[in-house]
């Protein structure tokens, strides 16, 4: 009996934690009666809010009778979260206030082929760096969260697989928790972008939807009723590593034809460059500097939007592929909304429109005819704010319990 009335208890403060955040600044009257809780409940609850500083009042809403009703938001710089976007060029580490917004920010290269010892020493200096510039904050900081590309153990954190980096059974987070006094999260990257989406972006009103990442590798994360769906083994949404041509080019997996393999950023540059190597592709080697080895995905598509019918050409194909891949899982799932984050998304206004018309050719008739296709609206730094996201989400599954470090 004690546990079921803790356990009520904890979902109660969820409750009401979740909807402060969501629909603050709100009176507890209005609380009361959109969670059918009873108005002493919801006092208790977020008396015991405001003595940990989580929540904070602002204020009177206007009344047509009665008692001005007192309002109640999140109190958004009582609380610090860091954020480490592990990205195959870039390391990015930022400090986030409760409402998501970015308040410190440092990045530096990853560096080429680097063995895992060298690439956590380089990460956890940039941490150590940014921890530095919080002053004050620091000593009210929630922890960090880790976005890393690859197959992660949902129990230990471990890294099993990262083909970006040639990982594999990386103890990653034991490495940071052994290195730092407070609490470290780690989830996969592109899982940690829909949850930044889910919570500051695009997502923010969709139970269910696909967020996919086009980038130097292909990834995509699924929401289902509001949740991150992690799957039976923790290796949920590896669209890039679809099958679509079986006797396709070598993936980083190590399988053959995957949709990574064929579309990629990576599989972009490298098609631009088997083009320039063959004599052709006289535009696009002269956007790099006539340099092939400088051939990016980004100087296709600059070609592209110029005219360059080889660049075209290039793009067609990819699209084609991401299309197919995409159009199967709308057949499959029916998600409210697929939102669309990564590198390639720099030239949206060439890629979206097209990506949005193979798709579309590629349902099955009347299949997914609701679904929305979005840009992601949370930028550059969608992978480092959806790391330390990790914190929030975890601050709201414990009830607003605070914890200490050690």
């Amino acid at each position: 009996m004690r546990f079921d009335k803790y356990v009520m208890a904890q979902m109660n403060k969820k409750m009401i934690l979740n909807m402060i955040i969501q629909k603050g600044p709100i009176n507890r009257a209005e609380i009361a009666r959109l969670s059918g809780l009873s108005v002493p409940t919801v006092m208790k609850i977020t008396d015991e809010f405001s003595q940990s500083r989580l929540i904070r009042t602002i204020g009177k809403r206007e009344s047509t009778g009665g008692r001005q009703p007192e309002l109640i938001e999140i109190n958004k710089e009582e609380y610090f979260c860091i954020g480490l976007d592990v990205g195959h060029n870039r390391l990015k580490v930022v400090v986030m206030n409760l409402a998501g917004e970015i308040k410190l920010r440092r990045a530096i290269p990853t560096g080429d082929t680097l063995p895992p010892e060298t690439a956590i020493y380089r990460m956890i200096s940039l941490v150590r760096e940014i921890l530095g510039g919080m002053g004050e904050q620091k000593q009210r900081l929630l922890g960090l969260g880790i976005g890393m590309p690859g197959l992660l153990d949902p129990d230990t954190g471990m890294v099993n697989f990262s083909p970006d980096f040639g990982w594999e059974h990386v103890d990653l987070l034991g490495r940071f928790q052994n290195e730092f006094g407070f609490p470290v999260l780690i989830e996969n990257a592109n899982r940690v972008m829909a949850l930044g989406e889910r919570w500051f972006g695009a997502g923010r009103s969709a139970e269910d939807f696909l967020c996919v990442n086009l980038g130097h590798g292909i990834g995509s994360a699924l929401v289902f009723d509001g949740e991150i769906y992690h799957g039976n083994s923790g290796s949920s949404g590896e669209i890039g590593h679809i099958t679509l041509e079986k006797d396709g080019p070598l993936c980083e997996c190590g399988n053959h034809g995957c949709l990574e393999a064929l579309a990629s950023g990576r599989a972009i540059a490298k098609h631009g460059l088997e083009l320039a190597a063959s004599g052709k592709g006289k535009r696009i080697l002269e956007l790099a500097g006539g340099r092939k080895e400088e051939i990016e995905a980004e100087t296709i598509f600059r070609a592209a939007m110029e005219g360059d019918g080889e660049a075209e050409d290039i793009l067609d194909n990819a699209i084609e592929y991401i299309g197919i891949a995409i159009a199967g899982v709308v057949n499959l799932f029916d998600p409210e909304l697929i939102i669309f984050e990564g590198g390639l998304m720099k030239s949206s206004s060439y890629l979206l429109p097209r990506l949005k018309e193979t798709i579309r050719r590629h349902q099955m008739h009347l299949a997914g005819r609701n679904v929305q296709l979005l840009k992601g609206n949370l930028g550059e730094d969608i992978t480092a704010v959806g790391a330390a996201t990790l914190l929030l989400q975890d601050l709201l599954n414990h009830g607003g319990e605070i914890k200490k470090g050690r």
